[in-house]
C-alpha cells in the first residue's frame, strides 16, 4: 500500500482495523459475553456447525478416521460430509489454533473473526481502488456489515463468511494486470472457499467469469446500426397485439378464477395469470428484438492471452487445492449419492422480491419488526430474500449512475462491478420476478440453473445478493473518492457512520446452551451408539422423519459417542428405509414420527442402539410404552431425561 509507505500511513491502515475489531464485538454484542454458553440465532443449523468443529478434532485424534465421511452420524451406515456444509478449513483451524476452547467457544471466535475479515478484505479490495482510508472504510461496513451477514448469523455460519469474496475479487483483478502471483493467489483463495461455503465458491466461479468478461471489455451487446427491415414494423406489431390479449386472458383469470374445461377427455385449467403473463412477456420480448436489434460484438482487442494466462493459473491452483473436496464428491456422483433437491418448474425455490431493497434490515434493532412483518405479509422468508442495500448506499449508487451519465467516460474496474451488480441481482431475483410477493409471470434467468450440475445445489437464489452487496460497496467507495462534492473526509465519514447505523444488528438472539448430566455421564461409557429419544433424521431439503430437535447434534460434542439418526445438510439416499429394517431404531423412528412400527422381517439383524437418553416430555405415550419393553438398564435419571442401556 503507498500510504503505509508514507509517515502515518500504517497507523491509519492499523486505526481502521482496530475499528473493525471493536465493530465485530459491538455488531454482534452479546456474543462476546457468552462465548461457552450461547450460540447466535433459533435453534437449528447452528448446532451443526459446532459438529463439524467437534468432528475435525475427533478425526485429527484418531488414526484411520477420513473427515468427509462419518459413521457418528447417522450410525451405522453413516453419512457423507462432501454434500454438506462442512466448514472443514474453519474445522481445522478451531482444532489447532484454537484446539484449547470448548467447539462451541471456538465456533464463536470465529464467527467474530468472519465479521472483522468481511470488513477487512473489502477494506483491502476498496483500497486498490481509491487509495483513500474513508471511502474504502465505507466499502467495508457496506459490505462486512451487510444484512446478508447479519440474517445468516442467525445460524447459516458458513455463510457468514463472506470474506473470501473481495480476497478473490482483489487477486483477480491483480491477476488480470499483470501478477502471476496474484492469479496463484486466486486460485488459493478460490480453493480455500471450497472448504467454507459452497454458496460462495458457486458466486466467485461465476463473477469470475463476469468480471473478466466485463474488465476486458471482450464483449459487448449493442443495437445495430442498420436501418430496421421492413419485416420489423410488422413483427413488432403482431407482438403488441399478442401481448394485449396476452394480458387480457391474464387479467380475466384473475378477476373470475379462470377455468376449467375437458377436451378429449383430458382436464385443461386455467386458474391462475401466470402463463398468460409468460406468453405476454414473450411478446414483448420479440417486440424489443425487433426494435432495438441486439448484435453481439466481439472485441478483437482485448487482452485474450491475458485472461487465458490467469484462467489457467487460477484453475490449476484451484484443482490442486481442493482436490480432496472434488474426489470425494467425485466419488459420490460414481456411487450415485450425490443429492441434490429435486423441483419442477412451480415448485422451484423463489428469490428475492423486486420491493425487497425497500423493506429495511430485518433485523435492525430499531426497524427490524416492521420488515419482518413486510417479508411475512409477502410470504417471504426474510433469511433467505433479504436485499436491504441502506439508504446511503442506494442514494450513493444513484448519483454514481448518474454522474457516470454525463461523464459518458467509465473504466474497466467500475463498468465491471456495475456488471457484477445487475448479473448478480437479476440472479437473486429468483427464477421468476415477484413483485409484492405476487409471480409477475416473468421467467428469469435463474430459473435455467437448476439444470445445471453442482450449480443447482446452491439452490436458494436469493443468496446471490452477497455479491451485489459487494458490488455495491466497490461502487460507491469509487464514487465518494472520485466525487468533488464527497471528496471532503468529514462528510465521508459521516457517510461511514450513517451506514452503520442503518446495518446495526445487535443486540444478537443467543441460543443457551444446556450441559445435562446425562450426557457427561455418558462421556465416560463404554462404547456404543447413541439413540435420542423421540428419535429423528433430517437436512436441509426435506421436513425430515421424526423428532427435528437438533440440540442432539451439539450433545453429541459432550458425549462424544456415534448418534444414531441425525441431523445434516443433504441427508444420505434411503435413510430412513435402511432404519426401517433395523430392529429398535426402525421401531423408535416409526413412534417418533407418529406413524406403526415397521412389519419387516428383520431376521437376525442387530440394534444399532447401545443407549437410550430418553427424553419423558417430548415422547408420544406409544413412544414411551414401546421403551418399557425393551430388554433396558436405566442407568441415570436427569430431570426429565432417561438413561439407557440396552442388553
Amino acid at each position: 500500500m503507498r500510504a503505509a509507505l508514507r509517515p502515518g500511513g500504517n497507523a491509519r491502515h492499523a486505526a481502521v482495523l482496530l475499528l473493525f475489531a471493536g465493530l465485530a464485538v459491538a455488531w454482534t454484542w452479546p456474543l462476546a459475553r457468552h462465548l461457552d454458553a450461547a450460540i447466535p440465532g433459533a435453534p437449528g443449523d447452528n448446532y451443526s456447525f459446532i459438529w463439524n468443529l467437534w468432528w475435525m478434532r475427533h478425526v485429527l485424534a484418531t488414526p484411520g478416521l477420513a473427515y468427509f465421511h462419518t459413521t457418528y452420524l447417522f450410525y451405522p451406515f453413516g453419512t457423507p460430509l462432501a454434500n454438506h456444509p462442512n466448514t472443514a478449513l474453519p474445522a481445522l483451524a478451531a482444532a489447532t489454533l484454537l484446539g484449547r476452547a470448548s467447539p462451541t467457544t471456538a465456533q464463536n471466535l470465529l464467527l467474530l473473526a468472519y465479521v472483522f475479515a468481511n470488513m477487512a478484505a473489502m477494506y483491502a479490495l476498496a483500497w486498490t481502488r481509491t487509495r483513500q482510508v474513508a471511502p474504502s472504510t465505507l466499502a467495508a461496513v457496506t459490505f462486512g456489515l451487510a444484512p446478508y451477514v447479519a440474517v445468516h448469523l442467525l445460524g447459516h455460519f458458513d455463510l457468514v463468511a463472506a470474506w473470501t469474496i473481495p480476497l478473490f475479487a482483489l487477486a483477480l483483478d491483480r491477476a488480470l494486470r499483470g501478477s502471476n502471483s496474484a492469479a496463484v493467489g486466486a486460485g488459493i483463495v478460490l480453493a480455500a472457499t471450497a472448504y467454507i461455503a459452497y454458496y460462495h465458491l458457486v458466486y466467485e466461479c461465476f463473477f469470475a467469469v463476469v468480471y473478466v468478461a466485463a474488465w476486458s471489455d471482450a464483449v459487448r451487446v449493442v443495437r445495430a446500426a442498420s436501418p430496421p427491415a421492413r419485416w420489423s414494423r410488422l413483427v413488432r406489431a403482431i407482438a403488441i397485439a399478442l401481448a394485449t390479449a396476452a394480458a387480457c386472458v391474464a387479467t380475466a383469470i384473475a378477476i373470475t378464477g379462470g377455468v376449467r374445461i375437458t377436451i378429449a377427455g383430458s382436464d385443461v385449467s386455467a386458474t391462475t395469470p401466470q402463463n398468460a403473463l409468460t406468453a405476454m412477456w414473450l411478446c414483448l420480448a420479440v417486440w424489443f428484438a425487433a426494435w432495438w436489434r441486439p448484435r453481439v460484438v466481439w472485441n478483437t482487442a482485448a487482452p485474450w492471452r491475458r485472461v487465458v494466462e490467469v484462467s489457467w493459473r487460477v484453475v490449476a491452483v484451484f484443482l490442486v487445492g481442493a482436490a480432496p473436496l472434488l474426489r470425494e464428491a467425485a466419488r459420490l456422483v460414481a456411487r450415485g449419492e450425490y443429492v441434490s433437491q429435486q423441483y419442477g418448474w412451480r415448485s422451484i425455490p423463489t428469490g428475492a422480491d423486486l420491493l425487497a431493497p425497500l423493506f429495511g434490515s430485518p433485523v435492525h434493532p430499531l426497524y427490524g419488526a416492521v420488515s419482518r412483518t413486510a417479508y411475512t405479509a409477502i410470504g417471504d422468508s426474510f433469511i433467505e430474500t433479504v436485499a436491504w442495500l441502506g439508504v446511503v448506499p442506494l442514494l450513493l449508487v444513484v448519483a454514481a449512475s448518474r454522474a457516470r451519465r454525463l461523464r459518458a467516460v467509465e473504466s474497466p474496474d467500475a463498468r465491471a462491478w456495475r456488471i457484477v451488480a445487475v448479473v448478480f441481482f437479476v440472479w437473486a431475483l429468483g427464477p421468476f420476478l415477484t413483485v409484492a410477493g405476487v409471480d409477475t409471470g416473468l421467467k428469469l434467468p435463474a430459473i435455467l440453473l437448476r439444470f445445471v450440475p453442482f450449480v443447482a445445489n446452491a439452490r436458494m437464489p436469493g443468496r446471490a445478493m452477497v455479491m451485489v452487496y459487494a458490488a455495491v460497496a466497490m461502487t460507491i467507495a469509487g464514487f465518494a473518492a472520485d466525487s468533488g462534492g464527497l471528496r471532503r473526509p468529514a462528510l465521508q465519514w459521516l457517510l461511514v457512520a450513517l451506514v452503520i447505523l442503518d446495518f446495526w444488528d445487535a443486540p444478537v438472539p443467543l441460543t443457551a446452551l444446556d450441559r445435562p448430566a446425562v450426557y457427561a455421564a455418558l462421556a465416560r461409557a463404554e462404547p456404543g451408539a447413541v439413540c435420542e429419544v423421540p428419535l429423528g433424521i433430517g437436512d436441509g431439503l426435506s421436513g425430515g422423519v421424526g423428532s427435528q430437535e437438533r440440540r442432539a447434534l451439539f450433545y453429541a460434542t459432550e458425549h462424544q459417542h456415534p448418534l444414531v439418526g441425525g441431523y445434516i445438510g443433504r441427508m444420505p439416499a434411503g435413510a430412513a428405509e435402511q432404519y426401517a429394517r433395523m430392529p429398535v431404531a426402525g421401531a423408535l423412528l416409526a413412534l417418533s414420527n407418529g406413524t406403526p412400527v415397521p412389519t419387516t422381517d428383520l431376521g437376525d439383524a442387530a440394534s444399532p442402539c447401545r443407549y437410550l437418553v430418553v427424553r419423558r416430555s417430548a415422547s408420544p405415550a406409544a413412544l414411551l410404552t414401546y421403551v418399557a419393553t425393551l430388554r433396558a438398564e436405566r442407568l441415570m435419571v436427569d430431570g426429565d431425561r432417561e438413561l439407557y442401556r440396552l442388553w
